[in-house]
């Protein structure tokens, strides 16, 4: 997919907020931070660009609390966790409250394609729940969250 000419905004081409006095320039386009970058070229080398197209400034900065996510670490408590368990793979139904717009959905029923070991997705949008069929020796529980 080819990528269009972008004018320099000081407005962070991925989520929205002011780049400041040192933006991340990269492929004609300016980013608040390394992070944002990531995504980007994450999106970019997967062919995932459309997702811009469907809203501007469509990426969030998510607060990351340090350990947030360690209890699923403890197999007993993914066990109880999943709604099927087997050697080559596992489904879990989460529900995702910040499911608001089609970019949500787009970006959500893709994650195949950021992540080895996802196999399925698939959105509730009323619900505001994912369905995610994975390969647990690829990938784990805690991974696919933290990729959330």
């Amino acid at each position: 997919m080819k990528t269009t000419k972008t004018t320099l905004t000081n407005q962070c081409y991925h989520c929205g907020d002011p780049c400041g006095k040192n933006p991340v320039e990269y492929d004609e386009k300016e980013f608040c931070c390394q992070g944002c970058k990531t995504v980007y070229d994450i999106f970019r080398e997967n062919d995932l660009e459309n997702f811009y197209a469907l809203q501007a400034a469509a990426g969030s900065t998510p607060k990351e609390v340090a350990g947030k996510y360690d209890y699923l670490r403890a197999d007993p408590i993914v066990e109880k966790l999943l709604s099927f368990k087997s050697d080559h793979l596992n489904i879990i139904s989460l529900y995702i409250p910040a499911i608001h717009c089609s970019s949500c959905i787009w970006l959500l029923e893709n994650l195949d394609k950021l992540a080895s070991g996802i196999l399925q997705t698939e959105v509730d949008f009323p619900k505001k729940s994912l369905r995610i069929s994975f390969e647990p020796g690829n990938i784990s529980l805690l991974e696919i969250v933290v990729l959330l």
